[in-house]
């Protein structure tokens, strides 16, 4: 075995994770953070004038409206990547895993994918979707893992 071949793989899997993420990024756009209101640096002692304390809370209801929505989008993120990771996962251990170099790096990288999910998984508020977000992932790759380790392997009929 050439002692390229593993670092082709995990070159093929860490293209494969920026492929999904970058991806995701450019066509589904995470929220802005709101603009912090200009003029509002206070010194010691100073007091806040009415309509000082009237933009201070328009930004701090902006802000918490951003925090759901980013949790919303990392919701959605997540579901996108570990949904693409399942379909990699599968391609790479049913349909490419005969390409030694690219099966193995397709399947590593869906395995990145599916961390990357869980990672903006765990971004979002709520404890639920975190954890259902792990056993998804559990469960398929340890199914998946199993399918493919449990069998013998191919020979070949020269």
């Amino acid at each position: 075995m050439s002692p390229l071949k593993p670092l082709y793989a995990l070159a093929i899997a860490l293209l494969v994770v920026a492929f999904v993420g970058f991806g995701i990024s450019a066509f589904y756009q995470e929220p802005r953070y709101p603009a912090y209101p200009s003029g509002m640096e206070q010194g010691p002692g100073q007091e806040r004038t009415p309509e000082e304390q009237r933009k201070m809370e328009e930004f701090r209801a902006d802000e918490k409206a951003y925090r759901e929505d980013f949790s919303n989008y990392n919701l959605v993120v997540a579901s996108i990547s570990i949904g693409v990771a399942v379909l990699l996962l599968v391609t790479g251990l049913v349909w490419i895993s005969g390409m030694p170099v690219i099966g193995e790096g397709a399947t590593l990288g869906a395995v990145f994918t599916l961390f990357y999910g869980l990672i903006r998984a765990f971004m979002t508020e709520d404890e639920q979707i975190r954890f259902g977000a792990v056993a998804v992932g559990l469960v398929i790759l340890l199914a998946l893992v199993y399918w493919k380790f449990s069998r013998p392997p191919r020979t070949s009929n020269a």
